[in-house]
């Protein structure tokens, strides 16, 4: 039975290219049986091939890049007991099982062990590094990684493992970034947290200060230079300047009557990147009915017409019926699909509420909460937010005290008393705001409380708000750091649209053309920016991921409580 790599695992293990050593043969001599024998010993004699722990483990490291998981047991179970080597490989494969107790268990000890070649060092540590990424220890992953990095030969593999490390960094909060600063001696591990702190000020001057202070850094060459090369840096971050020149087909839903809004919100802002970066690039709106039945047709349209690049489409059923197609120039399209494809040119970007259950649980996780309660209105995005939340939270190993479903407003004064009977850490209440507006006064005030963007409606000093008090939630840096200086640039081309959500449609249409540029001049490789809907990283795999913006509801108004 084939099973699949999990893809962090399979990132950190593909990293490792298993040196395969030569076979070593014996003579074995056969005894002659006696005197009357016919043949003499030297004509008995045969050869026996045999193969070494080293090739054994090496075979078995190649079957689990292909995820085999029966081949790497094999291969694990034709090595002696007593050798290094078979705890090695019992290891990485629990890895690939995602039995990560294990692993800690089987190769810390292997750390010290000095017989090991430099494959199986390598392996040994991207192993180690993929067990503290599930413990959400970034640290101990990070000097993983750099122990690996000494043992690695090939220079994709070497990229690779500094691709990971850098998307490792990138995705925590700077003031986490700051904490682990001095918590090694080693001056690689050191440099690596100084270089992220040092491009999250967005601020060129700092990269040229971390090169002086660490000139021999591996990263001085790679990471470090690209964002000295970058122009980004001269808008303070705000998103790639990176050029698209040639035809760019704009999918969205015009024809759909309560779409257009959002439609024009995106194309707004699309175009208002483009005309900040001075592109020449031809934009043509191809206008969707956003019914799958009809975008394959439309793609198809643009693709007749010369576009070079195609953005759009919007909806869930358009995008999961276009990345069965065939793809055939660079496509983004702005919600993700129903299952995740590794089509060519095919990437996907969108204002998803997984992404924002994803911080909330982090930022709960690590302030100690163990257990939820789910209190959720009775609307599809309401179970869809509910949804995710739960499954994401007992992932992590949280537990759900008690969902409650309010189908009516006559069952809210029964919340209060569920609530009181089942006491957990944390309520994640999956509202919008006029519906948060008239649950919050059931809910204990006492009990910290969640909640995703949907719960602010840009209207925040209203008074109605102050019902929503003490609440935390998720929100894109556009509308909640509305005021930084890094998008004054865009202050007019969204003046006239409302506050709220159409701003949020508007901020996707920016960062679509900033990840445009960057997937079609920068292809499988890593990059980050920080744009108006969050800190987004592109995985050199093209996989898309962002960090939001955590507010708080408070008498004064809504107050930026973090950032990225």
């Amino acid at each position: 039975m084939t099973h699949r790599l999990p893809t962090l695992y399979l990132l950190a293990l593909l990293a490792v290219s298993p040196i395969v050593f030569s076979n070593f043969a014996w003579a074995d001599s056969a005894p002659a049986s006696n005197k009357t024998d016919t043949k003499t010993a030297t004509d008995n004699t045969v050869t026996k091939t045999k193969k070494s722990s080293e090739t054994y483990f090496a075979e078995g490291l190649d079957c689990l890049k292909t995820s085999n998981l029966i081949c790497a047991k094999t291969a694990q179970a034709s090595i002696p007991a007593i050798s290094s080597y078979a705890t090695l490989l019992a290891g990485n494969i629990a890895a690939a099982e995602q039995d990560f107790v294990n692993v800690l268990r089987l190769l810390l000890p292997l750390q010290a062990d000095k017989t090991l070649n430099n494959s199986a060092v390598a392996s040994l540590h991207a192993s180690l590094a993929a067990a503290y990424d599930d413990q959400d220890d970034s640290y101990r992953a990070l000097e993983q990684r750099v122990s690996a990095e000494p043992f690695l030969s090939s220079p994709l593999d070497i990229k690779a493992n500094q691709a990971r490390i850098w998307q490792s960094l990138t995705s925590l909060p700077k003031t986490q970034l700051i904490e682990m600063r001095g918590l090694s001696e080693n001056n690689v591990t050191q440099g690596w947290i100084d270089l992220a702190i040092a491009t999250a000020s967005a601020n060129k001057q700092a990269i040229i200060d971390w090169r002086t202070a660490y000139p021999d850094h591996p990263a001085s060459d790679t990471i470090a230079q690209q964002f000295l090369d970058d122009r980004m840096f001269m808008n303070k971050n705000s998103g790639s300047s990176l050029g698209v020149s040639g035809k760019i087909a704009l999918i969205l839903p015009f024809s759909e009557q309560l779409l257009y809004p959002v439609a024009d919100a995106i194309e707004q802002g699309f175009s208002a990147a483009n005309d900040m970066n001075k592109n020449s690039a031809e934009i043509k709106i191809y206008p969707s009915s956003a019914k799958k039945e009809d975008i394959i047709a439309l793609y198809q349209q643009a693709l007749d017409e010369g576009a070079k690049y195609v953005v759009g489409p919007l909806t869930r059923e358009e995008t999961s019926t276009l990345s069965s197609a065939k793809i055939s120039v660079p496509t983004l399209t702005l919600t993700q699909p129903d299952t995740t494809t590794d089509t060519a040119n095919f990437y996907s970007y969108g204002l998803t509420v997984e992404d924002e259950v994803t911080q909330i649980i982090k930022t709960a996780r690590d302030a100690g909460m163990q257990s939820a309660t789910i209190v959720m209105s009775n609307s599809p995005l309401a179970n869809r937010m509910a949804k995710a939340f739960s499954e994401a939270w007992t992932a992590t190993g949280g537990n759900i005290g008690l969902p409650i479903s309010i189908p009516d407003k006559t069952l809210f004064p029964t919340i209060k008393s569920q609530l009181e009977s089942n006491p957990t850490d944390m309520i994640f209440l999956a509202a919008n705001a006029d519906e948060a507006r008239e649950i919050r006064p059931f809910l204990n005030s006492a009990t910290p409380t969640f909640g995703l963007s949907q719960m602010n409606d840009g209207l925040s000093q209203a008074n109605s708000d102050n019902a929503l008090n003490a609440i935390r939630f998720t929100e894109i840096p556009w509308v909640i750091d509305h005021n930084n200086e890094a998008y004054k640039d865009y202050y007019k081309a969204a003046a006239d649209l409302p506050q709220g959500e159409m701003q949020r449609w508007f901020a996707l249409g920016v960062d679509a053309y900033h990840l445009l540029a960057i997937i079609t001049q920068r292809p499988n490789s890593f990059s980050t920016f920080n744009g108006l809907t969050g800190k987004i990283s592109v995985s050199a795999t093209g996989e898309i991921k962002r960090e939001l913006l955590l507010g708080r509801f408070t008498k004064q108004g809504i107050m930026l409580e973090s950032a990225p």
